[in-house]
């Protein structure tokens, strides 16, 4: 990367430029040494809304933690231009860490670390500065010891692995919900600081997304997926990332008591308000709010009779596609032996299908992923699916008794006509079923927590897969039918529970 100044040049009276070390939408930081010999590294502020940084960054000058990278000065050169100067950390900043331990980091050093994280930023807090910025980026690690910088320039950050995402306020990944509509206070340093928690132990963030939109939609409104923590680990990250600021912890120090809990013999002792605490605590609640799931558990008795009514209502809406197919392919006449057996095989054919994807999905309901094991079972039920359509047609394969069993059938005038078929007949219907079953999510159609109540977009799907097989693997046309009109079923008749609104109407991010 180019940096506008060159090692061994003097922009700034008193200091030595060596090199730069970081570049971002704040302008340059260079490592330089004063001339008694000082290491510093000197931070080139520009950007607009300065005034704003500048004064951010006076209001820290002296503020003294170990934990916190200190701030020696601010000064402006012969050029107007204002440089800030300050502790240089030789160390690597934890996103780096983070990189070479995919899995996470182990448990102790994970717990070692947010203390010292939480004690800089809670001293922070005490001073009344929100750093509004934290991610692992900022923080940094030098012999051992965890140091937090960029905390006077928190709303322009340096560059880190997730730059690309980074928008006015603080990084996507880990940005309270509440900062959206720009009324926040240090509850947002809490809900990031449990993001970097989650982090350490895991390795990866709890919201990822193709944009910067769909990453602050889900902190917005999914909850996260807490199942990959350490158990003991589970209810502090929760509560630190409650979407409500209200229900998460009071302070950091709060915080930081409950992981230091983690892995001791006794429990934790409920945190209470200690009177000389010059903020105010949160009011105790008599119940914690729950952080695991935003909607309400079914029980089983429940989940059966969601069922129940599902297969039930499922009948009733393939009787009525049917007979509109049947209408728009001006086969009314039903009095027509043809015509009706063709009506009656798309409508069985139709309940089956439904059927089919109806009871797996029911238990497969709000879990998430794409695991083979479904995608196995589906195949198996649409080869099923395919035996009855095979069944309905009165498919026979040629054995040699397939002659005497139709000639059989034939004498007693039975209902549906047997056809003959051989083995590659039949191999192809059933193909056709455990394919388009296979190549589909259909369980997703009958998921209560699914995006939409109803959506063609599934539909299309199963109309476009339909037809592609039908040119592969010749089948009849009521087939396909059956399987988009399935799709539409499965949709209208099963349960759906609306996802809990967002927090907050407008998605600018303002300035503050």
């Amino acid at each position: 990367m180019k940096f506008l100044y060159s090692s061994g040049q003097r922009p700034l009276d008193g200091f030595t430029l060596k090199r730069g070390i970081g570049r971002g939408g704040f302008g340059e930081v260079y490592f330089g040494v004063s001339d008694g010999g000082k290491e510093v590294a000197l931070k080139l502020v520009r950007g607009g809304n300065l005034d704003i940084e500048l004064r951010g960054v006076a209001q820290c000058l002296n503020l003294k933690h170990p934990n916190l990278v200190s701030l020696y000065d601010l000064k402006t050169d012969a050029q107007g231009d204002r440089w800030v100067v300050m502790e240089y950390v030789s160390g690597e900043p934890l996103s780096v860490v983070l990189n070479r331990h995919p899995q996470g980091l182990p448990q102790e050093l994970a717990q070692q670390w947010f203390l010292a994280l939480a004690r800089a930023v809670g001293y922070l807090h005490d001073h009344g500065i929100v750093h509004r910025d934290l991610k692992p980026g900022n923080i940094f690690l030098e012999n051992g010891t965890l140091k937090v910088g960029d905390y006077g320039l928190s709303k322009f950050m340096s560059s880190s692995q997730r730059t690309a995402q980074t928008q006015s306020v603080g990084t996507v990944h880990y940005m309270a919900p509440e900062i959206s509509t720009g009324n926040y206070n240090k509850q947002i340093d809490i809900y990031a600081a449990g993001i970097i928690l989650y982090e350490m132990l895991t390795g990866h963030v709890p919201f990822e997304g193709e944009s910067a939109g769909e990453i602050l939609m889900k902190h917005l409104t999914s909850p996260p997926d807490l199942s990959k923590l350490p158990p003991a680990f589970v209810p502090i990250v929760g509560k630190a990332l409650c979407k409500n600021p209200a229900h998460r912890f009071g302070s950091l120090g709060e915080m930081a008591k409950a992981v230091e809990a983690v892995g001791s013999e006794e429990q934790p002792a409920p945190v209470v308000a200690k009177p000389v605490v010059a903020s105010p605590s949160p009011k105790p609640r008599a119940k914690p709010e729950p952080v695991l799931s935003v909607l309400p558990a079914v029980s089983l008795r429940g989940h059966i009779a969601e069922l129940c009514g599902s297969l039930a209502l499922t009948a009733l809406f393939a009787a009525v596609a049917t007979t509109v197919l049947a209408a728009l392919s001006q086969r009314t006449d039903l009095t027509d032996v043809a015509n009706r057996e063709e009506v009656l095989n798309g409508f069985f054919l139709t309940v089956a299908a439904s059927w089919a994807v109806l009871i797996p999905a029911k238990f497969w309901s709000g879990q998430r992923g794409d695991s083979w094991v479904r995608r196995i079972v589906m195949m198996v039920l649409g080869l099923g699916v395919g035996v009855l359509a095979l069944w309905f047609d009165g498919w026979l394969p040629q054995l040699p008794f397939a002659e005497a069993v139709t000639a059989s059938a034939q004498t007693r005038h039975a209902p549906l006509p047997l056809r003959e078929g051989g083995f590659p007949a039949m191999a192809e219907c059933l193909s056709y079923f455990g394919l388009a079953f296979f190549v589909l999510r259909w369980w997703k159609m009958g998921d209560r927590r699914r995006a939409h109540r109803f959506s063609f977009f599934p539909i299309l799907a199963a109309g476009f897969w339909s037809y592609a097989l039908l040119l592969v693997l010749p089948s009849q046309w009521h087939n396909a039918l059956a399987l988009v009109a399935a799709s539409a079923i499965v949709q209208l008749v099963s349960p759906w529970e609306q996802p809990p609104p967002p927090s907050c109407k407008r998605m600018r991010l303002r300035y503050a």
